[in-house]
């Protein structure tokens, strides 16, 4: 949290670019998340428009969009059965996750 109040030292300051203000910290702080923020959504949104038109629409209406829509309200909608939803879903994200290039491995325990 930024001090609003005044500190007094008897240091001199140091005239250097180097920011000594909290106040100034935190503005620069908040400005580097929303910049990481809006790079971070562009590439999931560059990511999302390499999908086939199928699963980029299921995908921006059930995780992109503004208002909340569950996985019934959304097969019903798109007119596709439970079961076809959920296949086109899972290959939505998997193509996703090899799009992104964040595919996870695992290794298989020989028993």
């Amino acid at each position: 949290m930024p001090k609003v109040t005044s500190i007094y030292s008897l240091v001199p300051p140091a005239h250097t670019n180097t920011f000594q203000s909290s106040i100034e910290t935190a503005v620069i702080d908040k400005v580097d998340f929303e910049r990481e923020r809006d790079e971070y959504m562009e590439w999931i949104r560059r990511g999302v428009d390499q999908l086939s038109p199928r699963e980029r629409e299921l995908i921006i209406k059930r995780y992109l969009s503004e208002e909340e829509m569950y996985d019934y309200e959304l097969y019903n909608e798109m007119g596709i059965s439970e079961s076809k939803y959920y296949r086109l879903k899972a290959r939505a994200f998997y193509k996703l996750a090899f799009i992104l290039r964040i595919e996870v491995y695992k290794e298989e325990v020989s028993v």
